[in-house]
């Protein structure tokens, strides 16, 4: 389910989105329509196990709204009693309150677009989280009752240097996160960070670099006991 929605535009994103929430009201209704009518799509004898919501930023959703889409999901679809539910966040959106909202909704995992945890990068992506949020939230999350926990990196950013990047990966291992996501910093045509690049503002990638922090994302994670079940997906055992 694509919530298309988020606070502020990253550097580096080309997915679809609106940074102006005043449609989500409108959206949200249309989506529970929607789903009304694809009810027959995957028949009547599908049983469904996975549920994800992806971005934009789905954590933009209210505890209203994600109960008005799942009360519709769960009333035109076979959901499995142990479904895994996961709802992307991001950090400066998990605040207490809103975790006890998600812990009492049918999500069971959460999908933290962390990308780094040093500030430099995240100005440089234009995230709207810092260094500390990416910390606590985390944390916050674990104490909230999240075991199921993902995480997403970026490598490959200019100005990351492999000592920064390894100092990324320690910080996954040691809060135990069970499941990594790590992508290389791409170039997207017409995206605020193509036009930095052009302009001069900002380094062009180096392309050795991200392949040597690729090496090292392999090396650190198979060390540390994750399976690489995808090029960009890291997992530990069950």
């Amino acid at each position: 389910i694509h919530i298309p929605f988020c606070k502020q535009t990253c550097s580096y994103c080309d997915f679809h989105f609106s940074t102006s929430l005043k449609s989500k009201e409108a959206f949200v209704s249309s989506l529970l329509h929607e789903i009304e009518l694809q009810n027959n799509y995957l028949g009547n004898d599908a049983l469904i196990e996975t549920v994800y919501f992806g971005g934009g930023t789905p954590s933009l959703l209210s505890a209203d709204e994600l109960d008005k889409i799942f009360k519709t999901l769960y009333d035109n679809f076979s959901i499995a009693k142990n479904a895994e539910i996961t709802l992307e966040a991001n950090p400066d959106d998990l605040s207490k309150t809103k975790l006890q909202e998600l812990k009492h909704s049918p999500v069971n995992r959460l999908s933290i677009g962390i990308q780094s945890f040093f500030e430099e990068d995240l100005k440089l992506m234009n995230r709207a989280h810092n260094s500390q949020q990416a910390e606590n939230c985390i944390q916050e999350s674990q104490d909230a009752g999240f075991e199921n926990i993902t995480i997403d990196l970026i490598y490959g950013t200019p100005g990351l240097s492999n000592a920064k990047w390894k100092k990324n990966l320690a910080k996954v291992f040691s809060y135990d996160i069970p499941h990594l996501s790590s992508y290389s910093l791409t170039v997207e045509e017409k995206t605020p960070l193509e036009s930095h690049i052009k302009k001069g503002k900002v380094k062009a990638i180096d392309e050795e670099q991200s392949a040597e922090q690729f090496l090292i994302l392999m090396e650190e994670t198979a060390n540390n006991g994750y399976e690489q079940y995808e090029i960009s997906n890291f997992c530990k055992q069950g």
